[in-house]
């Protein structure tokens, strides 16, 4: 019996896409206008590898936000335009904020996943959590979310890049 292999966060998001995937969007057409760090800012920091590994994901098409590495309040400096339309919060409600506003009141429902979180930011680490966040309507949706440590050329994180993968909501321990 072979047995099972793992794979990084890392290795699966940057794995190579099929030739029929799109490239990765021109002139930052899938990047919000709200950005307070503009995305070509960014890249001109990240080392080789990591811009690689956002344009990959980019050309995924699909939800992610950036936050500064040393912003311990997690504020989104920018985001995909489809991260605003499927969280269903205005471009503003979400640029500039915090994280953690799509929990809602329900932080304590996510604290295993939250201290996860902050362990592998303090250990400057990739990881991968699920969370039970709520749209702007108040809906809630399960964010398979895997957060990757981007670096600059000097091999220091200056990034966290979230990217979202919509499941169904957790359950309460009780009910699972």
């Amino acid at each position: 019996m072979d047995p099972i292999k793992t794979f990084s966060i890392r290795s699966m998001l940057g794995a190579s896409l099929p030739p029929h995937y799109p490239e990765t969007p021109p002139n930052f057409e899938d990047v919000s206008l709200n950005s307070s760090v503009p995305l070509p800012e960014i890249y001109s920091t990240l080392c080789d590898e990591d811009i690689a590994l956002f344009n990959q994901i980019r050309r995924f098409r699909g939800p992610w936000l950036l936050s500064h590495s040393s912003d311990h309040d997690h504020v989104i400096v920018t985001a995909s335009n489809k991260f605003v339309s499927d969280m269903g919060y205005s471009e503003s409600e979400l640029i500039g904020e915090n994280c953690k506003k799509l929990q809602s009141s329900h932080v304590d429902f996510n604290k295993e996943s939250n201290a996860k979180l902050s362990a592998a930011f303090k250990a400057n680490t990739d990881v991968h959590v699920v969370l039970l966040n709520f749209k702007g309507d108040g809906r809630p949706f399960g964010n398979s979310l895997s957060i990757l440590m981007l670096r600059n050329k000097s091999n220091e994180v200056v990034y966290h890049l979230g990217v979202i993968k919509i499941v169904a909501p957790p359950l309460p321990p009780s009910a699972a």
